[in-house]
């Protein structure tokens, strides 16, 4: 199953990179490659995450990791991360899925 990240969670990534590079630069890239790659992994499975109780549909599901909410919408032949945050940060109420 292809993972495609939207602009939103790439950009969300690249802050998590270059705030950890403020502390750690080598342990930044690390993470976030780690990140990336757990992400891709998990969501082969796309069905393992649960439905989103905001927007109540089966094809749009999220898992925790790390901390953080990654919620994403599944394709038939590809799964897109809508949006990665840390879950107590965001109100979801407001979010679109295109």
């Amino acid at each position: 199953m292809k993972v495609n990240f939207s602009h939103d969670s790439k950009e969300f990534i690249f802050k998590l990179k270059s705030h950890i590079s403020k502390d750690n630069p080598s342990r930044a890239k690390s993470y976030t490659t780690k990140l990336v790659s757990r992400i891709r992994d998990m969501l082969q499975h796309p069905y393992i995450g649960k439905v989103n109780a905001t927007f109540d549909n089966e094809n749009i599901r999220e898992i925790i990791l790390d901390g953080m909410k990654i919620i994403y919408m599944i394709y038939p032949n590809s799964v897109g991360i809508v949006m990665i945050y840390q879950y107590i940060d965001l109100d979801e109420s407001n979010l679109e899925i295109k």
